[in-house]
């Protein structure tokens, strides 16, 4: 185990710092390294296929329209200190604006394209977007909203050939401000430690959605990452599930641009479009939350499509049960099927389950990548811990962002008086520098003084073969502060009661881990779009159930 810190920090073997890096970070511009592939890939060979439409982006169609873009925005006055908002399903023409800001030293953000008028006016309100690229599905939308906000001065569309009086179509805004298409570009040279290259939103460990800006240097570091032998296999064909308005998809996109690398999205989850996908371009990784793993691992339909070109499967967004990766390596006959930790914050993976002598271990996040430094805070006494230790995760390091946007207050709360990023995610690492997350601080249940974490039961529970889904909160107790209670989807014709789901965790857990609070059966358990469970949403659910009772 790689552990390295300063004397005058914190003692030596409490502190775990990622392997020692191949290469420096870059200190040129994100939109250079993404402009310097594009120009480098002469053959047509495609860079992004939506599996949904099977429509394909060459490289050099990539190129021409991100350099021509990016002159359009040029000339019509945009450039640094631009905000530049994209707000979309996954399409082929999603990441155009995004790579074009980087190449003229705007600063880019993307928004659920489901979000409500209520969540948009918050977010709209932290990124302040002076031009705004979307699709025409939602185009009604955000032109309501830029009647509420004066520095929202244009709309685009991406998606549709025709433009209106209130929004241009893509091409016809290129047209208006360049006289022919374009190949070569000079890209805006930046501080790359300061300037930031993405505004994504996160809740962080509290509280309404923050916007994290990531500066240049992060991404770089992403790339450096992603690109690291060690830590990824290099020749590869990537399938990405999770949408590009989130870290996950829009960082695992741009890193296999930057070398030249096939990606194939999709714009909304089915699942046999997936599998067809997988055997039809023969993919080799996959990049997929939690909640598509485990319909890999449980559904029969897995079965009928040959998937054996698969060589890694790559896990985030949020913790991924043993068990359920122990049965899809059955299934898939795949040793590589790898985890990672991170969050918004911290730009990418933090930790990742690496190749060979630094493989995974079953239930575990993977090690310390390189740039980066984790300790673990016991939860009682605040203190840096050793190994086998559970406490809240704290990190530093290349990949940690910035600050919030425009939230000083909230930059400030999110570190420790000493620089450590505190993540309210609740793990610890064993005596080989493997990290384990068990779940969130603020989602412990406290039953009797007892710290009860829900990612725990929910584990257990997937492990019942009449169950396909499951989540676990704590509500409310007058005696025992709080006891946990399940939300369970049942597998087909499965005649599975709450008696049997409550004895089963008698059987297995200690008493404070009991469903005391009882079993609620559901047909979907609602999660957000890289998989994690929506607890607030399963506690609004045990309110209702119980009003009418």
């Amino acid at each position: 185990m790689h552990q390295y810190c300063s004397m005058f920090e914190i003692p030596k073997q409490i502190v775990v710092q990622g392997l020692p890096s191949l290469k420096p970070i870059e200190e040129i511009s994100t939109g250079e390294i993404i402009y310097r592939s594009l120009l480098s890939h002469n053959e047509n060979h495609p860079a992004l296929i939506n599996g949904t439409t099977r429509d394909c982006l060459t490289y050099p169609d990539l190129l021409s329209k991100t350099c021509s873009l990016a002159e359009a925005l040029r000339h019509a006055g945009y450039g640094q200190g631009t905000t530049i908002l994209i707000s979309s399903k996954n399409h082929l023409q999603f990441l155009v604006p995004i790579i074009s800001a980087l190449y003229i030293g705007a600063t880019a953000t993307a928004m659920n394209p489901s979000y409500t008028y209520y969540e948009l006016e918050h977010l709209i309100n932290i990124s302040k977007p002076n031009i705004v690229f979307c699709s025409k599905e939602i185009l009604e939308k955000y032109i309501a909203i830029k009647s509420k906000f004066s520095f929202i001065e244009r709309i685009i569309v991406i998606d549709s050939p025709f433009s209106t009086l209130k929004a241009d179509c893509l091409d016809d805004f290129i047209g208006r401000n360049i006289k022919s298409i374009v190949t070569r570009i000079t890209t805006t040279p930046v501080n790359t430690r300061e300037q930031v290259a993405f505004i994504m939103y996160s809740s962080g460990t509290t509280g309404l959605p923050k916007g994290v800006m990531m500066t240049h240097r992060n991404i770089n570091a992403v790339f450096n990452t992603m690109q690291d032998p060690r830590m990824m296999h290099q020749d590869f064909r990537s399938l990405c599930v999770p949408p590009f308005f989130h870290a996950y998809g829009l960082l695992s996109t741009l890193s296999a641009l930057s070398i030249n690398k096939l990606t194939v999205f999709m714009t909304e989850f089915d699942p046999k479009v997936f599998l067809q996908s997988i055997q039809d371009y023969k993919l080799t990784r996959l990049f997929l939350p939690p909640a598509i793993v485990v319909f890999m691992a449980k559904s029969a339909l897995v079965l009928q499509y040959d998937l054996s070109s698969i060589k890694e499967t790559l896990c985030g967004a949020a913790p991924l049960k043993k068990s359920t990766e122990e049965e899809l390596k059955r299934r898939l006959n795949v040793e590589e099927l790898r985890q990672g930790y991170g969050m918004t914050e911290t730009s990418f993976a933090v930790t990742i389950n690496g190749l060979g002598v630094h493989s995974s271990k079953p239930g575990s996040a993977g090690k310390v990548v390189p740039y980066t430094r984790i300790g673990i805070r016991d939860l009682n006494t605040g203190e840096f811990a050793g190994p086998n230790t559970l406490g809240e995760i704290c990190i530093k390091g290349e990949l940690v962002m910035k600050g919030y946007c425009g939230d000083p207050e909230a930059t400030k709360n999110a570190f420790s008086d000493d620089g450590w990023l505190l993540t309210g995610d609740v793990g610890y690492y064993d005596e080989d520098g493997d990290f384990y997350i068990t779940d969130r601080l603020k989602e412990l249940i406290k039953y009797k003084g007892f710290q009860v974490p829900p990612a725990e039961i929910e584990a257990l529970l997937l492990t019942h073969p009449d169950i396909i889904d499951c989540g676990v909160v704590g509500i409310e107790d007058p005696r025992a502060g709080e006891i946990p209670i399940a939300f369970v989807v049942k597998a087909e014709n499965s005649y599975l009661t709450e008696k049997d789901v409550r004895k089963f965790v008698k059987g297995k857990l200690s008493p404070e881990k009991w469903l005391r609070g009882g079993v609620i059966f559901l047909e979907e358990i609602p999660k957000n779009p890289t998989g994690k469970v929506l607890r607030r949403e399963l506690r609004k659910m045990v309110t209702q159930f119980k009003s009418k009772l």
